[in-house]
């Protein structure tokens, strides 16, 4: 447990995301708007992000525009807005190694970076199988992949090997494999009053993977994945059961997030919530709506 705040930052927006993507089975059933965002916490001096996004440079353009993504606004962008500056950032943990997650390594010079290194290896794995595994590797993007791996060459990419509590003080990392990549994790946050704060990376795209459809009651697992449905859905109800109230689940892909709790939504079209203020931090929407 410990003092922690936290957002979540949008970054762009897809307007017409195929409602087969976010909910199994759902082929046919028309599309929704799509938040693309990550989320931002301090903690004992630390400033974290969990995922970074995309940047808009050479391939992840190409995926940016396939995927019509509207909005695309900058880490120092998104960043500003509650008074942060990319090169503040000391630690970035990854929750898997596609383009909209970890597309953006290199604007974040002063970051130490987490990822599994199942993820990379099995990342690596799976684009040196191309043509053959391309049904896969649909977000990967190779740019982002060999920049991981430079990272961790120069030691600022730390790869982990299965679950890590307290990497710092009240955020632990917990497992999320086979299930959207092989070797993808989430992020426990333990506020001062033990309540936990699950950011659960791409292993859910709605509230409504983990309440059902039209709130049926039903896990419903993701569209999009390569992994096993059986192990999705494990892993959601593994969630549930941390956050306790869904509304603790941090979604990075649900626009409904930033009705559910205080946010704001700037010139930019994009939005800001503000999902966690430690005792005396003030709020920092009125910057977020300029």
């Amino acid at each position: 447990m410990a003092p922690i705040s936290m957002w979540m930052l949008e970054y762009g927006r897809c307007l017409d995301q195929p409602l087969g993507c976010v909910f199994y089975g759902q082929w046919n059933a028309g599309s929704r708007a799509f938040s693309y965002s990550y989320a931002y916490l301090e903690t004992a001096g630390h400033r974290v992000l969990v995922d970074i996004g995309h940047d808009t440079h050479d391939s992840n353009r190409e995926l940016n525009d396939q995927n019509n993504i509207v909005d695309y606004h900058t880490p120092d962008e998104v960043l500003g807005k509650i008074d942060v500056r990319p090169e503040d950032i000391d630690t970035v943990i990854l929750t898997h190694a596609h383009y909209d997650h970890a597309g953006a390594t290199g604007r974040f010079p002063n970051a130490k970076f987490y990822l599994q290194r199942r993820e990379l290896e099995e990342s690596r794995a799976a684009l040196a199988a191309s043509p053959m595994f391309d049904s896969l590797i649909g977000a990967l993007d190779p740019h982002d992949v060999e920049a991981l791996g430079a990272l961790a060459d120069e030691g600022r990419l730390v790869l982990l090997d299965g679950a890590v509590h307290d990497l710092l003080p009240g955020i632990s990392i917990r497992t999320a494999w086979d299930t959207h990549t092989p070797g993808g994790q989430y992020v426990v946050a333990t506020d001062d009053d033990g309540l936990n704060w699950v950011v659960t990376g791409d292993a859910m795209y709605s509230y409504e993977n983990a309440e059902g459809i039209g709130q049926s009651g039903e896990y419903v697992n993701i569209g999009f994945g390569g992994g096993s449905g059986w192990a999705g859905i494990q892993l959601i109800d593994e969630m549930v059961k941390t956050a306790v109230d869904t509304n603790r689940l941090v979604i990075v892909h649900e626009p409904e997030t930033y009705a559910r709790h205080p946010s704001a939504r700037g010139s930019d079209n994009l939005a800001v919530a503000e999902l966690l203020l430690a005792p005396g931090t003030p709020s920092r929407l009125e910057r977020a709506s300029a």
